[in-house]
């Protein structure tokens, strides 16, 4: 995956000459090439996130080329997805284009017709090179079939893995590449907590985030094995909505998180990713678990990380009954209803492109583009990339969506939280199965 610098320079001079061709700024002779949707104005909503950050200072980029005009609203991600609810099921959206996941969001949106159908575009420009996406990463946002249309492009991808402070690893004189198995990361852990007390805590992992459940598939999957699961089910319905939540996998996953957090610094039940990011670049966790790869970004990045230069990173360990984790991609996708749904498709493919995904690598570490991970492998580390590449090979897609979805997860942090506060896990999975059948019951599921 190693290409040399010279060879690099030239393919993204090649890639920026034919960008610039795609989007209009080339001139032959004296004349300017065409903009067709010049004097537009696209609006773009966008959740808090490092690719929105590495983006926004791009824009005029766009703009200067396109002389279509970009109105970018940012929001935290607490309030973004309440936001694009109400956004998408209003007669006229206030934004065209936004970040989309596969997520009950989007599936809503999907079932309800308010998502642009986006096959028409994708192939338009060979430039572009569509082909170049990750069609595995490309198949979430093809609601709900893999086989069906496409309604987002993506943008960024994580898959969920592990990292640790590499120096207090060896400070302690442990060999965290010697640690293959969940128990070998417990006694690890345990061996950290005996050095630093309550100084560093041994782990830190989200807590009541509503996006925690996302994750903790990731958990379940690691000890789910090779038994059958239904995609956007995941491990917790089968076919006849029967619940799984006291199948010994789901309870051990449950149980692994739970112990987590009950190992993380004073407040961490209610940590966030936000929190749980800011706790683990500042010191004060030696690691932090099933989390997005992506972070890797900040943690490396020395204005924004005390611990840059000291993280390692490995794919989730094995259990006695599996070795599996989950991934996740954000994307963008075009309101069906957007009066100007082709200057949007511009920004989307400009947003989206080989050049905009090189660019925004650095701030990501999630590219979308095999090209990008060539030729970004050497810059993100070698341990980085084994641990992504290692937990893609184990990865499931980690997308639970269905009517009620949204009151399943809910109940899914109430007992994650009370497991890692000392309740009975076997009491509490039972009432988390009878929540989980109520809800599906409730729904009309049983029965489909």
């Amino acid at each position: 995956m190693k290409t040399s610098k010279k060879l690099m320079a030239l393919l993204l001079a090649a890639v920026m000459i034919i960008t610039s061709f795609a989007f209009g700024t080339i001139l032959t002779g004296a004349e300017e090439a065409e903009k067709p949707y010049e004097g537009q104005t696209v609006r773009v909503l966008l959740n808090s996130h490092p690719w929105q950050q590495a983006i926004e200072p791009m824009v005029h980029e766009f703009e200067e080329a396109t002389g279509i005009k970009v109105e970018i609203t940012v929001l935290g991600e607490d309030i973004y997805w309440d936001r694009v609810n109400l956004g998408l099921s209003s007669a006229e959206p206030p934004f065209d284009v936004f970040m989309l996941s596969p997520n009950m969001t989007g599936y809503n949106g999907y079932t309800n017709g308010w998502i642009a159908n986006l096959d028409d575009y994708v192939y338009q420009s060979e430039e572009y090179d569509f082909d170049d996406i990750y069609p595995y990463i490309v198949d979430g946002f093809r609601f709900p079939d893999a086989e069906g249309s496409i309604y987002g492009i993506p943008l960024t991808m994580e898959t969920y893995i592990v990292f640790y402070r590499k120096d207090l690893f060896e400070e302690q004189g442990i060999d965290a590449s010697a640690l293959e198995t969940m128990d070998d990361w417990w006694a690890a852990l345990d061996k950290i907590h005996e050095a630093y007390g309550d100084e560093i805590a041994p782990a830190v992992i989200r807590g009541q985030d509503e996006t925690m459940p996302d994750e903790l598939l990731a958990a379940v999957y690691n000890h789910w094995g090779d038994k059958p699961y239904m995609a956007q089910r995941m491990f917790y319905f089968d076919e006849e909505w029967n619940t799984h939540f006291l199948d010994d996998a789901v309870k051990e996953g449950f149980a692994d998180w739970a112990k987590l957090l009950s190992m993380g610094p004073i407040g961490a039940t209610s940590f966030t990713w936000y929190e749980c990011v800011n706790q683990f670049a500042a010191g004060n966790a030696a690691t932090y678990w099933f989390d997005a790869s992506l972070f890797a970004g900040t943690f490396e990045d020395p204005e924004q990380s005390l611990v840059a230069g000291k993280v390692g990173y490995t794919a989730p360990p094995k259990t006695p009954t599996g070795n599996g984790t989950t991934h996740w991609a954000w994307g963008l996708g075009i309101t069906e209803a957007s009066p100007v749904k082709d200057a949007a498709w511009q920004f989307v493919q400009w947003g989206t492109s080989k050049d905009i995904n090189e660019r925004t690598a650095t701030a990501t570490y999630g590219p979308v583009r095999a090209s990008t991970w060539a030729a970004k492998s050497e810059e993100f580390g070698e341990e980085y990339c084994k641990a992504v590449d290692e937990a893609l090979n184990i990865s499931a897609p980690g997308y639970m969506y269905f009517n009620g979805a949204a009151e399943v997860t809910g109940r899914i942090i109430d007992a994650v939280v009370r497991i890692s506060q000392g309740e009975d896990l076997d009491e509490v999975m039972n009432w988390m199965d009878a929540e989980a059948q109520a809800i599906v019951e409730k729904e009309g599921l049983k029965g489909e």
